[in-house]
């Protein structure tokens, strides 16, 4: 009885997590599919998301609707979920850079406006990846880095803004790679942090 109930409290904190990470909905059907499952109306949330198959928050939702302690398959609905709450946090952070590159674009610097839009969404979880932003303007230190972690998105993200200088002929290409490698590295945080999450709750 005690583990039961202690399953309830830490899953109750990984859930509250996964809404936290979520926000506030930004159009009616993420509305509608909250509503739905605050109800826990599990094919209600299902059913839009059915209808919207490039929304992550609904997808999230449909999962965490069937996340109780009593689900067999929890771990698995936890895990699912996790990796559309991290595909929403990229989808969000394109959205974000986007809009930053488009200001910049128009404005007197647009490489250094670009870089620092870039930059924001580029945060240290490890020791090397503060090392990498330290010397984000150094080539060489930065590809010694990469040696030691070939699949690391922030140190590829500050490798392509070496590269990005007014008078590049591939300049939109260099910004352009750089931003989507810095929206993976967005999604890899979050899935990391959910992941720990549920590891420790349910272990």
């Amino acid at each position: 009885m005690v583990q039961t109930l202690s399953t309830q409290l830490t899953l109750e904190a990984v859930i509250n997590l996964f809404l936290e990470k979520l926000g506030e909905p930004t159009d009616e059907w993420q509305h509608q599919a909250l509503e739905q499952y605050k109800k826990g109306d599990a094919k209600a949330v299902k059913k839009i998301y059915a209808s919207h198959l490039r929304d992550f928050y609904s997808k999230c939702l449909g999962f965490l609707v069937s996340a109780t302690s009593t689900n067999p398959n929890l771990r698995k609905i936890l895990a699912a979920a996790a990796n559309a709450v991290a595909d929403y946090a990229q989808v969000k952070a394109l959205d974000e850079i986007s809009s930053g590159n488009a200001i910049a674009f128009d404005s007197p610097d647009p490489v250094g406006n670009a870089t620092t839009n870039i930059l924001k969404f580029l945060k240290p979880k490890t020791d090397y990846q503060q090392l990498a932003l330290d010397s984000r303007t150094n080539y060489d230190a930065l590809k010694e880095l990469e040696k030691e972690n070939p699949e690391d998105h922030l140190i590829k993200a500050l490798l392509y803004l070496t590269k990005a200088t007014p008078d590049s002929p591939v300049l939109y290409t260099i910004i352009a790679e750089a931003a989507t490698t810095a929206a993976l590295h967005t999604r890899n945080l979050q899935h990391q942090e959910i992941s720990d999450a549920i590891d420790a709750a349910l272990n």
